[in-house]
């Protein structure tokens, strides 16, 4: 017995909708059964824009020293990130083989966060991503322009 307390595990489940957009949705609580509250994480991708993944954090219920916010990066960056720590800028993405977790570094203007996801749902994740534009297929004039014209807004 370590004395720490028991992490909670994040759950989640990867979602395909008509069109062929994809999303992942990561809860994780914490506090007490009292006062719970949880951190949601969820990752979307569009194969009209299939180099990068919207990146979006929530707590419910809402509270200031809980992290919010959006990011974007690169698709490459969290299939690399499984298995190798990468990312640059606002979002770094290390592994953890021992908890078979994916952290994902994110900056904010006050403090970063740092958000768990599982690797087996982050797998799941990009391999229906890949399933529908395979790594290398993606690279366009046009994608590129779409994905940096997004980065700047």
């Amino acid at each position: 017995m370590s004395g720490e307390p028991a992490r909670p595990e994040p759950t989640g489940v990867v979602l395909v909708d008509r069109t062929g957009d994809i999303g992942l949705a990561v809860s994780t609580s914490i506090g007490s059964d009292v006062q719970e509250r949880s951190i949601e994480v969820r990752l979307f991708w569009q194969p009209n824009d299939p180099l990068s993944v919207r990146i979006e954090v929530d707590a419910r219920p809402d509270h200031p020293a809980l992290p919010r916010g959006r990011w974007i990066v690169l698709r490459d960056f969290l299939r690399y990130g499984i298995t190798v720590p990468t990312g640059d800028g606002d979002v770094r993405v290390t592994p953890d083989s021992g908890t078979g977790l994916v952290y994902l570094d994110l900056a904010r203007p006050r403090r970063a966060c740092r958000v768990a996801l599982p690797v087996s749902l982050l797998d799941s994740f990009l391999a229906e991503t890949e399933r529908r534009v395979p790594l290398g297929a993606e690279r366009s004039d046009d994608m590129v322009e779409a994905f940096i014209e997004k980065l700047l807004r």
